[in-house]
């Protein structure tokens, strides 16, 4: 099956499929509890003027397999973190097909292509999958009601740090 990722802004219309994904997926944490909260988030997410960006995977026909985006100070209690990988979202049929592992790529790509020099993501519970990009667990943390881990990865090539 071909796929291609696209910004979310070349097709909006996604938007109210994504927001209801997400939502049956993690309703019980604060940013993802109203469909409103997450359509406006997205909304954010089109105007073009930097971060938050977000990428989708759709297939040949245009269907939506999931999503990933790049944003700035996702967890508010730490803003000495600035650059955030979040979303990360496979439909459930989707899974399993390599669309997370894609998704990831891009966003490290586009985010090596605006220089930036670090980026942060937080995840309850799949720190392996990150780990195998080059992620580093740097502190575990209660956020939206659950223990997370913060991880970081650094992206200027500086002597220890994944490229």
């Amino acid at each position: 099956m071909q796929t291609r990722i696209i910004p979310l802004a070349a097709c909006p219309r996604h938007i109210g499929q994504l927001a209801l994904a997400l939502h049956a997926e993690w309703r019980d944490f604060a940013p993802w509890s109203e469909m409103e909260k997450i359509r406006a988030y997205y909304a954010r997410c089109l105007d073009g003027g930097g971060l938050p960006l977000a990428w989708l995977e759709v297939d040949g026909e245009n269907r939506l397999l999931g999503s990933a985006a790049l944003k700035r100070h996702d967890i508010a209690e730490l803003p000495q973190y600035e650059y955030w990988l979040g979303d990360v979202f496979v439909l459930p049929e989707a899974r399993g097909r390599g669309v997370g592992a894609r998704l990831i790529e891009y966003a490290l790509q586009q985010a090596r292509e605006m220089a930036l020099p670090e980026l942060y993501l937080y995840t309850p519970d799949v720190q392996a999958v990150y780990a195998k990009y080059g992620w580093r667990e740097i502190e575990t943390r209660r956020h939206n009601g659950e223990i997370v881990s913060v991880m970081r990865l650094g992206l200027g090539g500086r002597e220890g740090e994944a490229v």
